[in-house]
């Protein structure tokens, strides 16, 4: 088995024990009942995207305080990169799967590897999806399950425990919606 094949099987056993429910796509992780789930605005005044530089920063900041809070800084965490399309169109592919049974539903294909979460480390890759990029991308902690879900506008975070949702709450009360269901 090479190195490719033994990261693949290994995300997929990890995958299995904690959200075998669903794809690696954080509205689907949003929609199981019942699962410890928050959302965090990304700027200010739910503000959907940034126009300068100042917000782009705050953006990163609120990611990285998140993703330390929630992952752990500096823990190893399965980087999950999800894109529609053919997963036969490439071999780096560890998971493929549609949204429903529908056979018309398209196809998505998630390359995923292992790194550790480090603030820092991923600007580029938090400010293209802050840009609506149609990559999707979420950082699942090896260890427990945990999920950072970034999108366009935010961050969706799917802790072990709704002690845990709590705790973030409380943590970055400013940062939440005032909408009634979290969104």
């Amino acid at each position: 088995m090479t190195e490719d094949s033994a990261t693949t099987e290994e995300f997929r056993r990890d995958w299995a024990r904690y959200h075998s429910t669903c794809l690696p796509l954080g509205w689907m992780l949003r929609n199981r009942e019942g699962s410890p789930w928050v959302r965090f605005h990304a700027l200010p005044g739910s503000k959907r995207y940034a126009d300068n530089k100042a917000e782009r920063g705050i953006i990163l900041s609120r990611a990285y305080a998140l993703g330390d809070s929630l992952l752990g800084a500096d823990q190893w965490c399965w980087v999950v990169e999800g894109e529609i399309g053919d997963p036969s169109a490439t071999s780096e592919v560890a998971y493929s799967g549609t949204e429903t049974d529908d056979p018309d539903d398209p196809v998505w294909s998630f390359s995923v590897r292992r790194e550790r979460w480090r603030a820092g480390a991923s600007d580029a890759k938090l400010l293209s999806i802050a840009d609506d990029a149609p990559r999707r991308v979420i950082w699942m902690r090896c260890e427990n399950g945990a999920v950072f879900a970034p999108y366009d506008g935010g961050f969706d975070l799917f802790p072990t425990s709704w002690e845990a949702v709590n705790q973030l709450q409380a943590a970055w009360p400013d940062w939440l919606s005032d909408h009634p269901a979290g969104l």
